[in-house]
């Protein structure tokens, strides 16, 4: 009932809209209906998508804070205050919660207007940041071939497209596959991993072990997706100095690195260290992230993001502050290389372990990591609140638009300005506004006029840009007026 209310009113709001021309029946009114009807569905949809556009990073600031406890305290006035001005610019893009401030600045202890939620970075800000689509670069089966000079786990097999090749791409059998699982795990007495290729922080991974009956391996092993590509791989053992307690599982350090300049850098790096035998070392399920230093020492506390926690050592008593990883100099070396080699990415999150022999060994890398595991630290995952405010800037000020219609035009309404998309209206003789919902008219893009047979089409000076075939195939005969020095681009 809502939504025919809804129509029904912009039904009357265009036969009162005086804009459109003098005499709505001067059309015929099976055009005037079919065009009433085209412009209320373009109407509807376009706000449709506008509602649409942020919901799912709203929707994502509100789990982090339904998951993680918040911790006890409030910002002062002041410091509400500045979080207000930092954000105020982007509040036609996107509401700010301030509580994200607030739960960084009392974990972290360090005040910064700028920490940023993990819905808008991931859910918005990586479309810019990884704007091709990626398979090829994310996929586990290709880092030998991307990176053939990074060590990476031993290959017993991949498995790509429901066929089995192994390291060197030679086809196997499904038999053969499961013959050097057996003969790794029986007679060589090493425990494999079966990571699916395309998934991060742990999901879908299964380990095959030594210690258990080959039957149950077995089971484990046809048990796998068949719709899966994943790799079959060796489990391997951390250096002594990454690894301060008993536990199962690999301890890797997570590093971003950003690169808007042509350069990567790093901008920030903790370690995830098991404290339980889970084999999986993941934030969300129990780990524990230590801040690295520049130097490769490790920070005085570690954070239990998720319970809300600080810890000073493991369960066992053992100290980590201070401690040095072995190697660290040559992980930092080893991910800018790799970063240089996949400038597609512009953000990614690179997960490496340095193994029991001492050489960097590439786990993982993922397209654009998280925000919170930084933070909780007072590390800005950008860098600093001047990158901050540089990335904003751009993404949600220049190049952040809506999705608009009304009974003639189809727009982008961006923050200060209007781009006309496609004239949708009846007449022949057509003159642009120079302003749309009170904002300037400024750009109007490629084919806006194509196959509606305009007579006279008058373009406002209010338009500083015209892209290439903005004007194409408007009309025949069509009389254009274009303000001095225009030219499409």
């Amino acid at each position: 009932m809502r939504e025919k209310a809804a129509i029904e009113e912009l039904i009357r709001e265009y036969y009162a809209d005086t804009s459109f021309g003098a005499d709505k029946r001067a059309y015929d009114e099976p055009l005037l209906n079919h065009h009433i009807l085209e412009r209320i569905a373009a109407i509807v949809n376009a706000e449709k998508c506008a509602a649409e556009l942020m919901a799912p990073v709203y929707a994502r600031d509100k789990y982090f804070f339904r998951t993680c406890p918040p911790p006890k305290g409030n910002l002062t006035e002041a410091q509400l205050e500045e979080v207000r001005r930092f954000w105020a610019p982007y509040s036609f893009a996107y509401r700010n919660n301030p509580e994200t401030q607030r739960y960084f600045t009392l974990m972290s202890g360090k005040f910064d207007p700028s920490y940023l939620s993990f819905g808008l970075h991931y859910l918005y800000l990586r479309k810019f940041w990884n704007t091709i689509e990626t398979p090829f670069i994310t996929d586990k089966n290709d880092y030998d071939i991307l990176f053939p000079d990074v060590k990476t786990p031993e290959t017993i097999f991949h498995r790509i497209n429901g066929s089995y090749y192994d390291a060197s791409r030679k086809f196997l059998t499904d038999k053969e596959a499961l013959e050097k699982c057996k003969e790794y795990l029986c007679e060589k007495g090493k425990d494999l991993i079966l990571k699916p290729a395309r998934e991060g922080e742990g999901r879908g991974i299964v380990f095959l072990r030594r210690a258990v009956p080959w039957n149950d391996n077995i089971t484990a092993f046809n048990d796998f997706p068949s719709s899966s590509d994943y790799i079959c791989q060796v489990v391997i053992e951390n250096h002594a100095s990454w690894k301060y307690s008993q536990c199962t599982g690999l301890n890797v350090a997570r590093i971003n690195t950003m690169n808007f300049t042509g350069k990567p850098e790093i901008t920030s790096s903790y370690l995830k260290t098991a404290v339980k035998d889970s084999g999986i070392v993941n934030m969300a399920t129990g780990a524990w992230g230590i801040l690295i230093n520049d130097d490769g020492t490790l920070g005085e506390r570690a954070v239990q993001t998720h319970e809300c926690k600080w810890h000073y050592e493991f369960p066992n008593g053992e100290k980590f502050a201070g401690r040095k990883l072995y190697n660290y100099e040559k992980v930092k070396d080893t991910v800018l290389l790799m970063a240089r080699r996949v400038a597609e990415l512009k953000a990614i999150a690179w997960d490496v372990a340095v193994d029991s022999e001492g050489d960097v060994v590439l786990i993982e890398l993922n397209a654009c990591g998280g925000t919170e595991e930084y933070q909780v630290h007072g590390i800005h995952p950008y860098g600093c609140r001047e990158k901050m405010k540089e990335i904003l800037d751009e993404y949600l000020i220049k190049k952040f638009y809506y999705e608009r219609a009304d009974w003639e035009w189809d727009y982008w309404e961006f923050k200060n300005s209007i781009t006309i998309c496609k004239y949708a209206g009846l007449k022949k003789i057509v003159q642009v506004p120079e302003k749309l919902k009170g904002k300037r008219v400024t750009a109007i893009r490629r084919h806006a006029f194509e196959g509606k047979g305009l007579k006279k089409l008058i373009i406002p000076d209010s338009v500083v840009l015209l892209a290439k075939n903005a004007l194409a195939d408007c009309g025949k005969e069509c009389e254009i007026h274009l303000p001095p020095g225009l030219q499409e681009k």
